[in-house]
């Protein structure tokens, strides 16, 4: 069943959301799919085309897990290293600022619910050599409380986007704020309990995008 969803919701190139030209240096390339084992490789091709929430997943101390990202980041800030210094512009990312929105883009009432919020990482991103290639690093962190489910399901929507920017600081103490990327996460009730699934003992995330779970 996994393999199934996978087809619908990973894509190898194509990103959703992706902002391919940022507002300055610090850019969020895609949201990567852990492997079977809860691996990510920061320059993997396999990636996630959209995400899905399973509503009705509860972990096994009967607690709402939060929806966790795996945040592709890469750097255009070119390298400045000298002779006699180091390299000034590695980012050292450690937070996302994420707004959550309505699939037109409004804002939501989530009454007493902080939006945006900002929630914490931890990546550094290595600058580009000049006439290379950027090399991607990867950020994990919460990217919808498990708290704010039941008010995200009280507003009657099957989807809603996450608007999402990291910010972090230089070695050389320049801060930076990436450009918005936004990532569509669609709520479902059971749709990912199948307890048929071969995935099962290797679910990495149980009851996120591609990740099955089993309740009889």
């Amino acid at each position: 069943m996994r393999r199934i969803i996978l087809m619908a919701m990973v894509l190898a190139v194509t990103v959703a959301g992706c902002n391919r030209f940022p507002d300055n240096g610090l850019q969020i390339s895609a949201n990567l799919l852990p492997d079977d084992s809860c691996f990510v490789d920061p320059a993997q091709e396999e990636r996630l085309l959209r995400g899905l929430w399973d509503i009705s997943y509860r972990t096994p101390g009967g607690e709402t897990p939060d929806y966790g990202i795996a945040l592709q980041l890469l750097s255009y800030l070119v390298n400045t290293s000298l002779e006699f210094q180091a390299d000034q512009n590695n980012i050292q990312v450690d937070n996302y600022d994420i707004e959550i929105l309505l699939p037109d883009g409004s804002k939501p009432d989530l009454g007493g619910l902080t939006n945006p919020y900002r929630v914490t990482t931890s990546a550094v991103i290595a600058s580009t050599v000049p006439g290379g290639d950027a090399i991607p690093g990867v950020g994990f962190a919460t990217g919808i409380p498990g708290d704010y489910q039941a008010t995200l399901v009280a507003l009657g929507v099957g989807e809603i986007l996450l608007s999402i920017r990291a910010g972090g600081t230089t070695r050389g103490g320049f801060s930076q704020r990436s450009a918005s990327f936004l990532w569509p996460v669609s709520l479902c009730a059971g749709c990912l309990n199948n307890c048929a699934s071969d995935d099962l003992d290797t679910s990495c995330l149980p009851g996120q995008d591609v990740w099955p779970y089993c309740v009889l």
